[in-house]
């Protein structure tokens, strides 16, 4: 089509495909489209630079070739924008807004195969508002239909979140994950974990093993961590859980699309929780090289400012030290502390078997189960309304005003039913016994000797495993003028009794 326009001599000829729409091929499709638009350059005589990538309409942030268009029209290097549509500078009405206006303060004509846009002109401005109005429209409705057909296939137990995990091939047909023959690695991992090998540890025995990752790498403490992590090892999808695909954000709970024995475990749920336990809730870091871990690591506490207290190995006198805090607390030699803190671990026993015979020999009627079988029934009451609301609003039976509003209140109630639920928890006798009695369990297991203080016995990584499994923290003072410092331990659970 020939345009009679003598201001346009040179132009940008923008190609973009984000999925392959005519089920020809996206490279099929581009060549068709730049084939097509250097055509129309050709037979108006127009100099042209092609601008070419396959990448989504969602933002063009991403889009390092739109990106690099619009910089180039802001300094005046085209007198028009060629494209086989308008939706192909974006869908986005936020996004297509932005490059509406630079276009025009740049008086930068649109071209298509059909028409040419002057944005200075209001009947073309309009034109091309509605236009992109509608293309936002069915964008919308395109990514509704995504997410639904996505949601549908995850629901089946299909992997839809990207490579399969190692250990599990996907299989074509099924779409479904499968163990494969790394599935010995991934147990191998799981187990060393729980027997309480260390990251770096583990990371050592992969390395003289010679097992490396999928990509054929050394394991770093992040994989390995991601790896303890993953739900899918259990036979568990979980999808849905970040807002935006570049996003670290967590939706919430009832919002997670969770489809449980989707696929065969690898990993039992005993063992998947227990490591989980031991690598989260621990918090251990990777230790650098120069670094240990002690009996006491991530324990200790400054009492005056709150900050955790590490030890300093002085090799010169070959003697360890507690730290010396910022704010002014004293350090002190470190073994005399450990064995005050042995001490008053194992004596804590008795103070737990007098807390257990006093529960035991309660008689009041324990009222929790039948209080908390009530919660639960609202909380799923609360749950199930929930999913309705969200329903409306994606049949468009509610506006957005009134699903935020419905939406809020019954997450409301359900936050305030789970913390009922555990307050009551918190309260039940049967919780009480099995907690008092898992924590005689871990003094149990610090009997005996300790290698640090006796040169032989449990190593220090494992007395801070058993440790950090009884107790929450340990306050440390030393202030000047006393003669010992004074430690001051938190016993998990120790507010319940």
């Amino acid at each position: 089509m020939l345009f009679n326009n003598d201001k346009v001599k040179h132009v940008a000829v923008y190609l973009r495909l984000s999925r392959d729409e005519e089920n020809l091929g996206i490279e099929q499709i581009l060549d068709n489209h730049r084939q097509t638009l250097i055509s129309l350059c050709n037979e108006n005589k127009w100099s042209y630079e092609i601008f070419e990538e396959v990448a989504s309409s969602s933002t063009i942030i991403n889009r390092e070739q739109m990106v690099m268009l619009l910089d180039r029209i802001q300094q005046d290097y085209f007198d028009a924008v060629v494209v086989m549509d308008i939706d192909r500078l974006s869908r986005n009405e936020y996004d297509a807004s932005d490059i509406k206006r630079i276009l025009y303060q740049t008086e930068t004509f649109i071209v298509t195969p059909y028409r040419m846009y002057d944005l200075t002109k209001d009947d073309d401005s309009l034109l091309l508002g509605i236009t992109n109005l509608i293309a936002s429209g069915e964008y919308k409705q395109i990514l509704k239909r995504m997410r639904r057909g996505k949601e549908y296939a995850q629901k089946q137990g299909h992997w839809t979140n990207g490579q399969a995990p190692l250990g599990y091939t996907k299989d074509t047909k099924t779409k479904k994950l499968v163990p494969n023959e790394r599935e010995k690695d991934i147990q191998f991992i799981f187990s060393e974990i729980v027997k309480g090998t260390t990251i770096p540890t583990l990371i050592n025995h992969l390395n003289s093993m010679g097992v490396k990752t999928r990509e054929g790498n050394s394991f770093h403490y992040n994989s390995i961590q991601r790896i303890i992590n993953n739900e899918a090892y259990m036979g568990t999808i979980i999808s849905n859980r970040t807002i935006g695909k570049h996003s670290n954000d967590i939706r919430p709970k009832d919002e997670w699309v969770i489809v449980h024995n989707a696929h065969p475990s690898i990993i039992d749920q005993t063992t998947w929780n227990a490591a989980n336990k031991i690598v989260n809730e621990y918090s251990f870091k990777a230790p650098r090289s120069k670094n240990r871990i002690y009996p006491s690591s991530n324990l200790i506490y400054c009492a005056n400012c709150g900050r955790l207290q590490g030890c300093n190995y002085k090799l010169h006198i070959d003697k360890i030290y507690i730290k010396h805090c910022k704010c002014g607390n004293r350090g002190f030699y470190y073994n005399p502390v450990l064995q005050k803190i042995k001490e008053e671990v194992l004596g804590y026993k008795e103070s737990i078997l007098e807390a257990l015979e006093s529960l035991e020999d309660d008689k009041q009627e324990d009222n929790t189960e039948y209080k908390k079988d009530k919660l639960i029934s609202q909380y799923n009451k609360s749950k199930r309304a929930l999913y309705k609301i969200n329903i409306l609003f994606e049949e468009d039976e509610i506006d957005i005003v009134a699903y935020r509003e419905r939406k809020a209140k019954r997450q409301d109630e359900i936050k305030l039913i789970e913390e009922e639920i555990l307050a009551l928890e918190k309260e039940d006798k049967s919780v009480k016994l099995d907690i008092l009695k898992e924590q005689i369990k871990a003094i149990e297991n610090l009997v005996g000797k300790w290698h640090l203080l006796d040169g032989e016995g449990y190593s220090d990584e494992k007395v801070n495993r058993l440790l950090h499994g009884l107790i929450s923290g340990i306050l440390w003072s030393f202030k000047k003028g006393e003669e010992s410092p004074q430690l001051t331990i938190i016993y998990n659970e120790d507010n319940h009794y």
